[in-house]
Parts: C-alpha cells; structure tokens; sequence
C-alpha cells in the first residue's frame, strides 16, 4: 500500500525497464509533473510496504535465507535469525535472486522452527529498514539430517579426507585454462594423470600437454582447446579459459591440477599435511576462499593462503614457504603485505610437513611443523587505513575474515603477475620469459631445454597426505 499523502496526490505511475517505479504529482512545478519517488517494483514497493518478508529454505545441512529486493540504492542486508531461542546475525550477499545468506555453521537438533527478519542498509551505512518476520517449521527427520552436532565439541573433526580415493563428494575439480590474474601457463584439468590418489595420498601432478596422446606441438600453435570437448565441462570461463584456438596465442604448454572443498569452515582449525613439489617455475598452494563472498568481489572478500613456495632452487625456491592473507576494498587497495610470513629451510620439498591454520574471532594465525608462520589480528578496516565508509562495519571482528571459506590444492606453473619476478633471484636457472612479455608462455616453452629436466616424476606433484577442520 502507498501512504495516503501520495496516493491524494498521484496522478501518474511508470514502470520502467529496469524495474523502476516512478511517481508524479500534478501540483510540483510549471510543467505539472514532478519526480516524487522511487522504489524497486520487483521489491514489491519495499520503501511502502510494511508487510515486506524475506523466505528461509533449510536443505540438510543448509540454511538459507533470501530478500528479494533489487533496489539499487541498497548497501547491505544483515540478516538476523533466532534457532532454539538465540539469535545469530550475518551479511547478504546481492545474488540474481536478490539478497541471500546461507550457512552451515549451525545446529537444528531440538528446533522446532527458525524466525528470521532482514535489516536494510543504505550505502551510507544509515539503517533503512526492518522486514516483517518470517518463520519456517522443523520437523523432526528434516533436523536430524544436519551434518553438525547439537553442541560444538573443542577440537571435534567436523570434515576429514584421508585421501584413499577421491571423493567427488568432498571435492570440486576445477577444469580451466582461466589461470588466474596472474597469466599462468597451465591448463587444469580433471584428468587422472593430473588429479589421483595412490597409497593414501593425492597426488597434483603438472604434465606437458604434448605428452597427451591428443595433442601435439602444432596444436599449441594452431588447435583449438574447447574444455567442455575435451574435458566435459568447464568450471571458468573468464580469460578465455573455455575456449581458446592457439593461432591466437599459444595454448598452455602445461596441464596440472586443481580442486575444491565441498565442506566449508568458519573459524576453527585447519591441519594438511603434505610435501610440496619440486621443479623450476612450479607454484603449489594450499589456500581458501570465501563461499559466498560476502562484501563482494575479490579481495573485499578476503583469500587465506595458508601455504605458497616455487618450486626451484634457492633462497626463494624451495628454501621458502609463506603464508599470506589478501584482502582490501579494492585490488589496487590490496593491503596483503601487511598480513604476511614466512619460514625457511634448506628444502621444504625433501619431506612431508603439517601446515596448520588457526582461526577464532579475534585472530588468525598459520603454521608449519608448530613453527609460526604469520599471526594477524582482527579489524581489517582500521589496520588498512582506509578512507571512506567501512565496507566491513555490518561484519565482525574478523571481517572479512568472518564467513565460510572452501579449501583450495592446486600447482600452478610460471605466469606474469610477478610471483616469479624477473631476474637472477632463482640459483643460477635462467627464467626464460619477462613478466610484461607478450608471448610469455610461448618463450616459456621455448626454454623447456632447461626447465623440463627438473620436473622428476613424483618429486614434481604435490603429495596431500590428510585434510582436517576441527572445531576450536
């Protein structure tokens, strides 16, 4: 319904094509009209209308709550909900379907219903307002589906891979040539000679496209790599990572691996153990990212690398491991060098080490062997010394570091985003492409004559021996 003074005064309504609502007045200005109000038809005339409710779905284990509203002039939606007599809150994120919120990180055992209501927030950060509630029903056999236990257990293991096959109900493969932002030379695929368990263990391995059967070295130069042909599917598209044709560019000499957590964590504990790779311009990484990516895109969101090195000889090589958070309002903003560590060794490669990640409300700290990698605390905002309204106020503490982040494995090879400089930093082996190169992966390939020798069997994959995440 539209208050009284305004419908007295309404003469004229348009809808227009994106959905928004104009009203006129006859009485504003010499011309008769006057724009009085806007509102998101889609919304159902949200800024009116009282009775405005969002929906909570509850799938085993996920509780989900969505606010369809459009209205572009919204900057945020806190959603609030009560199980079992307490009361939780935690930001949306704008979806196609509107705002939503979805969680895990709850129990529903002995709940007979969840109550939920949604806060809106202009992008000012001033409080708009407060949906009607809503209310969802629990039966007893949709409750005891959840994954969770009534009560956190210290130090309970919620989700543990000991890696005797490979579960695609714990794990995504990512199937791409995408390679980040950061111009990496490989393909990932789901190929068993790139992605597979042996003895316990999963093994990461980078292989050299041409010793695929299907492909040869005039297919880099002139084929055609269509994943979903080739592979089944594609899991990026961006960068071309789909579907390339090499009279464009050569296509990645290299195919490797990549995959994904199913199960999430937020705060908590975080153990791997693994042995990384050894070979120049390898890249492996043990790192998370956020679920749904609350405040946005990348790095709004935040990334937690648990654990990067490269694979070549040396003081940078494999002599060094790091960890890093990355996070920020912009990438140009990106304040990861102030949330960063590092460890060295003679040869991180050499054996099997247990990283671990410890993650509460108020800090977030890394580990290899218990020697401390890198310990941060909370507010992100005030440590950046950002200027402008705080993308992070709605969160906690830890935000951005506040939400559900997914496991990520993967060996990357060489690229340009300047995680191998240039330079003679790499104990005499000779990098053979300039990060601001053109053809960069081709000059890469080009000096295989050197780098290929390095890359001995298993010493080149990535060796994961268990994953766990336990409860504080």
């Amino acid at each position: 319904m539209l208050p009284g003074n305004i419908i007295s005064s309404l003469v004229a309504l348009a809808i227009t094509p994106d959905n928004a609502v104009y009203l006129y007045s006859s009485k504003s200005d010499q011309h008769g009209w006057t724009h009085c109000g806007r509102v998101d038809y889609a919304a159902r005339f949200i800024m009116w209308q009282s009775s405005f409710r969002g929906a909570i779905k509850y799938s085993a284990p996920v509780l989900e709550f969505t606010l369809p509203i459009f209205n572009k002039e919204v900057g945020a939606v806190a959603f609030h909900y009560v199980i079992k007599h307490v009361e939780y809150a935690s930001r949306g994120v704008r979806t196609r379907d509107g705002w939503t919120f979805a969680t895990r990180d709850v129990s529903l055992n002995g709940a007979d219903s969840v109550t939920a209501y949604a806060v809106i927030y202009y992008f000012n950060g001033n409080k708009r307002m407060t949906t009607q509630r809503s209310d969802l029903s629990i039966d007893d056999s949709s409750a005891a589906n959840a994954r969770l236990p009534s009560r956190r257990i210290r130090g309970a293991v919620f989700f543990r891979d000991d890696f005797n096959s490979f579960s695609t109900s714990n794990w995504d493969y990512e199937v791409s040539m995408f390679g980040g932002y950061n111009g990496e030379f490989q393909v990932y695929t789901n190929d068993p000679k790139n992605v597979f368990t042996r003895n316990g263990k999963l093994y990461l391995q980078p292989t050299l496209t041409v010793d695929d059967s299907r492909f040869d070295e005039n297919f880099l130069y002139n084929g055609k790599m269509d994943m979903t042909q080739i592979f089944g599917y594609c899991t990026q598209s961006g960068n071309y990572g789909c579907t390339r044709e090499g009279k464009y560019g050569m296509l990645p000499p290299v195919m490797s691996g990549k995959v994904k957590s199913k199960p999430t964590i937020r705060y908590g504990i975080v153990e791997i153990r693994a042995r990384i790779p050894q070979g120049d311009w390898l890249w492996p990484a043990l790192w998370m990212m956020p679920k749904y990516s609350n405040y946005a895109t990348w790095p709004r969101s935040g990334e937690i690398d648990v654990m990067e090195a490269r694979g070549n000889k040396g003081p940078i090589g494999v002599e060094k491991v790091s960890s890093t958070l990355l996070w920020g309002p912009s990438a140009d903003q990106n304040k990861f060098y102030m949330t960063t560590g590092k460890r060295h060794a003679s040869n991180w490669a050499d054996n099997f080490h247990i990283w671990r990640l410890e993650w509460t409300q108020d800090h977030l700290v890394t580990f290899v062997d218990n020697q401390e990698i890198m310990r941060v605390g909370s507010n992100f905002w005030q440590k950046g010394g950002f200027s402008g309204s705080n993308i992070w106020a709605g969160g906690e503490r830890m935000a951005p570091f506040d939400q559900e982040f997914y496991m990520i494995f993967n060996v990357a090879v060489g690229g340009t985003g300047g995680f191998f400089p240039d330079g003679d930093h790499y104990a005499g082996a000779r990098k053979p492409w300039s990060n601001s190169s053109p053809h960069a992966a081709q000059d890469f390939w080009n000096g295989r004559g050197d780098w290929q020798r390095t890359w001995q069997g298993d010493k080149a994959a990535m060796m994961i021996d268990y994953v766990e995440f336990r409860y504080l």
